[in-house]
């Protein structure tokens, strides 16, 4: 990459991002998808609170319902708030998406030991419990990024008036920010600014013959 020219990087939603996509569009992407994954966690965070409150029912009573009902009023008040960016809301939908995270992680430690006492049918849930855990995290990430924030909070200009000859916007294929780069002096030594990953995979550099400098 050009100088620190890696730092103008926008968090991106997914590979399919066109290089000549505005950041504001970029993080209209991005906004969609961390709110429907919001919306996924919140579901599973009260469910899993309702089999509480169903357990604890017999010693709490009728009071035991206050378990899953305080739950699902601040998840469905913070996702509309959140998908509507309402500034109050940013910092609850981070915590929010935290808490299904350490919940992922949590079963997947269990089907993990499942998985390692020899219930092979275990091996799936695993699996997808441990991509719910780490792309909840990912998103949690997101919230400490400042242009994620400003994104939230305000319109982001586009960055193609601030490009420089022979840049061009690419997407990290590990983290999926998007950086300002320069295709010509890209090489396998190169590291997202974002999340410290090789930006040209292994497999990429051998099938164009590229060295690590």
């Amino acid at each position: 990459m050009a100088g620190d020219r890696g730092d103008d990087i926008v968090l991106a939603g997914s590979a399919g991002q066109r290089a000549s996509a505005t950041l504001s569009a970029l993080f209209d992407q991005t906004h969609r998808s961390t709110s429907l994954i919001l919306a996924i966690d919140s579901i599973i965070i009260v469910l899993l609170a309702q089999q509480v409150s169903a357990a604890l029912q017999t010693i709490l009573g009728s009071s035991a319902m206050l378990v899953w009902a305080i739950p699902l009023f601040i998840c469905v008040l913070t996702w509309f708030s959140y998908r509507s960016r309402r500034s109050w809301a940013y910092w609850p939908a981070a915590a929010i998406l935290a808490i299904a995270s350490v919940i992922f992680f949590i079963l997947f430690l269990q089907y993990l030991f499942f998985v390692l006492s020899g219930v092979v049918g275990a091996l799936l849930f695993m699996l997808i419990m441990g991509y719910a855990a780490y792309s909840s995290f990912q998103r949690v990430r997101y919230h400490f990024s400042p242009l994620y924030r400003q994104g939230y909070s305000a319109f982001i200009p586009t960055p193609e008036v601030d490009l420089e000859d022979g840049e061009m916007l690419a997407a990290c294929p590990n983290c999926m920010a998007v950086l300002a780069i320069r295709p010509d002096l890209l090489s396998p030594s190169d590291t997202c600014p974002h999340c410290k990953k090789p930006l040209v995979s292994k497999e990429l550099a051998q099938r164009h013959g590229w060295e690590e400098e």
